[in-house]
C-alpha cells in the first residue's frame, strides 16, 4: 500500500486537530443553535470517507467499515477530551455523537462507492 494514501486521511486529522485548538472565543459565532453538530458530522464524515478510501478494499468491507467508524470515533473522543484543556472550548458528548455519526456515513458512503466502482469494471 502506498504511504501516498495515507497523506489525505492524516492531512485532514491534521486540519481537525489544528481546528479544535482555537480557543472559544477565537472561533467565528455561528448563528443557527446546533450548526456545529452538522460541523462536527461534516468534518469527521469527511475524515471517514478519506481513511475509507486509504484502506478499503472489495473484500472485506464490511468489516473494513466497522473498523474505520470505530477508529475514527477514537479520534474524535480523544478530541473531544483535548479541547477540555483549551481555553473557552469544553468536551460534548452530542459533539462525539456528531463525529461519530459523520464516521458512518463517510465511511459507508466510500464502501457504496467502491461497490459500485468494483460492478463496472
Amino acid at each position: 500500500m502506498s504511504a501516498r494514501r495515507w497523506l489525505p486521511p492524516v492531512a485532514w486529522a491534521a486540519l481537525i486537530l489544528l481546528l479544535t485548538s482555537i480557543p472559544g472565543p477565537d472561533l467565528p459565532q455561528v448563528g443557527v443553535h446546533g450548526t456545529d453538530k452538522l460541523v462536527h458530522l461534516t468534518m469527521y464524515g469527511i475524515f471517514a470517507w478519506l481513511f475509507a478510501r486509504s484502506v478499503l478494499r472489495a473484500h472485506r468491507v464490511v468489516r473494513g467499515v466497522v473498523m474505520i467508524v470505530l477508529t475514527v470515533s477514537l479520534f474524535g473522543a480523544a478530541d473531544e477530551w483535548h479541547q477540555q484543556f483549551i481555553p473557552g472550548r469544553s468536551m460534548e458528548l452530542f459533539d462525539w455523537m456528531s463525529d461519530t455519526l459523520g464516521a458512518a456515513l463517510g465511511a459507508s458512503s466510500a464502501a457504496v462507492a467502491l461497490r459500485r466502482r468494483e460492478e463496472r469494471a
